[in-house]
């Protein structure tokens, strides 16, 4: 079954609790802190396979869930971070964030792999806050939870040839010659329904990708007869094979009606390299004059060279051979124009982190939004140190106070008139606003007696 669009809940691990706990050991009552940080959780990772062509696997499940990382325990010892989750999508997929619609990532080569959702990191263990000035904390984080996005996926198919025409112009017959693909084939119109990939070898272990979509009409793209699921397909290819079917009564006008249809579905479209071929000739039973006619006529209607069109017979073979070597011929030319403008590509696999552009590990990047009841704290570091910090700690929270203090936003808090006890929230979790002792500027009672 063919599916090229679907959407799923992606969802990464939590990390594992780092761990609070002191060293216990014969002769040694008072050992020191050594309670081990938490693991990471896994992500969630979508790479490309050049192996698959539909997302039926992932429409049929929807939710995906990545392992929670594990809880670190005494002595030091760390907790194992989760593996990561990698879900195989077709080259060509397009990942949309399903809510605000864009684009996180573009799957287009072999390989190519996108970090959806990244697990929660661990949390520290009370060995990790030991300083000179506080030698015994009693406090460890929790495990920050793991990121959980929704997602549309849409396949746009990656082939360097595309087949387009009307129905029964013969197009699954060409790719079924030409390739080992196996379309279904009949003599009414609209018997393909989905698009067909398939490989044409040629000699010398060279090869092409050929896609055959469905029969367009006109109105395709407004979306009638399913037109524009159709030609997004070929968006993506470097060349058009179009095929003409000269047993039509207006083979030119036929013709124009699918290149007007290219040019108002998207003009990158249109002006990609153009094949125009010819099909079925093998009912003109081999007679010569009676092709040229046929040539003359529609190049005189299109504009079209008489060199630029091709007339081939998928049903006999004829012209095949020289057709697949003016689609390879015409391939490599457009392969070295994307060179000259792209560049020389890099051997090494692509890995896209999104998340490492969006999220700042800097505490002191932070806004402060008015709330009703109090003031709400934006951003990504300290909403993760407020996420990890046990409330039900007391010296975990004092600690996530001090942060506070230090990077600034308890001042700019005061500047706000926010006063003792206002609400301070740090996304779900809410604190009430106790500000640091302030000096005062009447004397103490000790001060005046002197």
């Amino acid at each position: 079954m063919f599916c090229d669009e679907t959407e799923i809940t992606m969802t990464a691990g939590n990390g594992g609790g780092g761990c609070m706990s002191f060293h216990r050991e014969k002769y040694m009552p008072k050992g020191g802190p050594d309670g081990g940080n938490g693991g990471k959780g896994g992500d969630v990772i979508l790479r490309a396979n050049e192996n698959l062509n539909s997302l039926i696997d992932l429409h049929t499940r929807k939710q995906f869930r990545a392992d929670h990382g594990r809880s670190g325990s005494g002595n030091n010892r760390y907790g194992e971070a989760a593996e990561d989750l990698i879900l195989e999508v077709p080259c060509g997929t397009i990942v949309k964030n399903a809510e605000s619609g864009k684009i996180i990532g573009d799957l287009r080569a072999p390989l190519m792999t996108l970090v959806v959702a990244t697990g929660g990191r661990g949390g520290y263990g009370n060995a990790h806050f030991t300083t000179s000035t506080r030698q015994c904390p009693r406090f460890a984080e929790l495990g920050e939870p793991g990121v959980s996005v929704k997602v549309h996926l849409e396949l746009k198919l990656v082939a360097d040839v595309g087949i387009i025409g009307v129905p029964s112009s013969g197009k699954s017959t060409l790719i079924s010659k030409i390739s080992a693909a196996k379309p279904k084939i009949g003599d009414f119109p609209f018997t393909t329904l989905i698009p067909n990939l398939g490989v044409s070898r040629l000699s010398e272990g060279r090869s092409l990708v050929v896609c055959d979509v469905p029969g367009l009409i006109e109105g395709a793209h407004e979306g009638k007869g399913l037109g524009d699921k159709f030609l997004k397909h070929i968006t993506r290819s470097r060349v058009i094979v179009h095929l003409v079917d000269v047993t039509r009564d207006d083979s030119a006008e036929d013709y124009r009606i699918i290149r007007e249809e290219l040019k108002k579905y998207s003009r990158e479209l249109f002006r990609k390299r153009e094949i125009i071929v010819l099909s079925k000739i093998d009912v003109l039973q081999k007679d010569s004059d009676l092709l040229k006619m046929l040539v003359q006529d529609f190049s005189k209607k299109t504009g079209v060279p008489k060199k630029q069109i091709f007339a081939v017979s998928s049903l006999t073979g004829e012209n095949l051979n020289l057709l697949l070597e003016k689609m390879w011929a015409v391939t490599e030319e457009e392969k070295k124009k994307e060179r000259k403008k792209t560049g020389p590509r890099s051997p090494e696999r692509v890995v896209l982190r999104p998340h490492l552009l969006e999220k700042s590990s800097n505490a002191r990047e932070y806004t402060i939004v008015p709330e009703k009841g109090g003031f709400r704290i934006e951003g990504a570091r300290i909403n993760q140190i407020a996420v990890m910090t046990d409330f039900g700690n007391i010296e975990g929270v004092l600690r996530l106070r001090d942060v506070l203090r230090k990077v600034g936003i308890e001042r700019d808090l005061l500047r706000s008139k926010a006063l003792i006890g206002t609400k301070i929230y740090f996304g779900e979790k809410v604190l009430d606003f106790v500000p640091a002792v302030m000096k005062r500027s009447h004397k103490s009672p000790r001060s005046q007696q002197k």
